[in-house]
C-alpha cells in the first residue's frame, strides 16, 4: 500500500477510534480539515493518488470503516463493525457507514475543491452539510 496511505490511516485510526461524543468529532473534523489544506500533507496526497485501483479501493474502504466505526460510538445504534463500508454491487450498508461515505465523499470532493481555491471554505461547507444531520440527531437524544 502506499505510503501516504498508510500514514492517513495510522493517525486516522488513533485520532477516530478516540471520537466518542460530539465534542471529539468536531476536533477530528478541524484536524482533518487542517490536514488537507495542507497540499504536502499524506491526506491531500493520498485524495491526489491515482495509482492502483486495489489500492486505493482499500485505503477508502478502511477509512469508511474508521469514520462510521467513530459515528457509531457518537450517535448509537447499530453497530457499524460487520456492516461493509464502500458501497458494492449486491451489498447494502448501515446507515452509520451509509453516513460514513458522504463524509469521505465530503472529505475528498472538499478537500479537492479547498486546495484548488487555497481556501478551506468548500472542504468546510461540504463537512458541515455532511455532519449536519449526525450533530441534530446527537443533540436531540
Amino acid at each position: 500500500m502506499r505510503q501516504c496511505f498508510v500514514e492517513v490511516l495510522s493517525r486516522e485510526g488513533v485520532r477516530l477510534t478516540a471520537v466518542t461524543d460530539i465534542a471529539m468529532l468536531t476536533k477530528w473534523r478541524e484536524d482533518v480539515v487542517e490536514e488537507l489544506m495542507d497540499p504536502q500533507s499524506p491526506y491531500a496526497l493520498a485524495l491526489r493518488d491515482r495509482s492502483g485501483v486495489q489500492d486505493r479501493v482499500d485505503f477508502l474502504d478502511r477509512w469508511c470503516e474508521l469514520i462510521a466505526d467513530a459515528l457509531s460510538r457518537v450517535i448509537g445504534g447499530d453497530g457499524a463493525a460487520a456492516a461493509p463500508y464502500l458501497p458494492r454491487p449486491g451489498r447494502e450498508a448501515n446507515a452509520h457507514a451509509k453516513n460514513a461515505v458522504l463524509v469521505l465523499a465530503a472529505l475528498h470532493g472538499g478537500g479537492t475543491l479547498s486546495l484548488l481555491a487555497e481556501d478551506p471554505g468548500p472542504l468546510n461547507a461540504a463537512l458541515d452539510f455532511a455532519l449536519m444531520p449526525l450533530v441534530t440527531h446527537s443533540s436531540g437524544r
